[in-house]
């Protein structure tokens, strides 16, 4: 009786071991909505694949509609509201700084390339900094560079911003459009069609004209103008809470964290091909593209610097060579797009 009570007890115990690890269930929020790209083709994709190189330990759940505002994803993760997220790093830069590198103006290749290199960086330069200590990072993306759309005259010169109102995300393009003259409003992404529809902005740019698209904003412009690097490209941080992620056997661990580089990057790809894609559709909707003007450029350069300057300084204070640093991120983007055009 004691042989065979011992080895009902020893079965138990195996088959509850074999039970912890056998799936680790994710509350994954997502506030873009559900039909938008960025959840069709990147992130749900890459969700299902973790799913699939896990066998199935690892399983997500992203509710229908989002469980917090934008800037809440972080501060929801760390206390436990949903078990991992998203949020744009506009919305940590208190906090987190190091990242903001993929924000800097003048510096995007391409989305692919961009978000690898950004990884990359971070594994070279970032890490031992430590900025994520509430959470653990699951991994980076950068989005496309930038434009500025108007809705009556090109804008090809910044006199021809002064006086105007312009939306932007917040960050470096929203000082370029005031450094210009322009009057601005600033906001989420998501909120940008509610202001851009109002007929309330002239102007509104940081997003590229794919984005506006998308956010069904594009059609209320007759002009986009072309920025080589963007004025900015939004950067968007995926992190775990640091509890659901020690949960997470080792051998697990490392597979999330390698899907969190390339993987991740060529499934966000699809927004390099979504680019080129809408640019044909609006062209042929009657939207005209302008390359941007030397003289624009120079004054928007001249309007940037000091956002460059600023991450410089705040990157040396955390102990991270900043011009190293820049100088790998902006190479390693054209290197592997470079590699990807082969």
């Amino acid at each position: 009786m004691k042989k065979v009570f011992s080895s009902i007890v020893a079965a138990g115990l195996l088959a509850g071991s074999i039970t912890a690890h056998a799936e680790t269930k994710v509350l994954f929020n997502s506030f873009i909505p559900a039909g938008h790209i960025w959840n069709k083709q990147v992130l749900n994709p890459w969700l299902d694949e973790i799913t699939k190189q896990t066998e199935g330990r690892v399983v997500f759940e992203v509710p229908p509609t989002s469980l917090a505002p934008p800037p809440a994803q972080y501060d929801s993760v760390v206390k436990g509201v949903f078990d991992a997220a998203y949020v744009a790093n506009v919305f940590i830069e208190k906090r987190v700084k190091l990242p903001s590198i993929g924000l800097l103006p003048f510096t995007q290749v391409s989305v692919e390339a961009n978000t690898l290199a950004l990884m990359n960086t971070y594994d070279k330069y970032f890490a031992q900094a430590n900025e994520y200590k509430d959470v653990h990072l699951l991994g980076l993306w950068v989005g496309m560079g930038g434009e500025i759309l108007s809705a009556d005259k090109p804008v090809l010169s910044s006199d021809d911003l002064k006086g105007l109102k312009a939306y932007s995300l917040p960050g470096v393009t929203a000082e370029m459009l005031k450094q210009s003259g322009a009057t601005v409003v600033s906001a989420p992404a998501v909120k940008s069609y509610e202001i851009i529809s109002s007929g309330t902005v002239d102007v509104f740019a940081s997003l590229n004209a794919f984005d506006f698209e998308m956010f069904k904003s594009a059609q209320y412009a007759k002009h986009a103008t072309m920025i080589p690097g963007g004025t900015q490209a939004p950067v968007f941080s995926l992190f775990m809470n640091k509890k659901v992620w020690n949960k997470i056997d080792a051998k697990d661990q490392a597979i999330i964290t390698e899907l969190a580089h390339k993987k991740f990057s060529e499934l966000a790809g699809a927004y390099d091909v979504g680019m080129r894609e809408s640019r044909k559709r609006l062209a042929a909707s009657g939207l005209q593209f302008h390359d941007a003007p030397a003289d624009l450029m120079a004054d928007l350069k001249k309007y940037g610097q000091p956002t460059i300057d600023a991450w410089k300084e705040a990157a040396k204070g955390l102990g991270v060579d900043a011009d190293a640093a820049l100088e790998f991120y902006v190479a390693e983007a054209q290197r592997i797009d470079a590699g990807l055009a082969k």
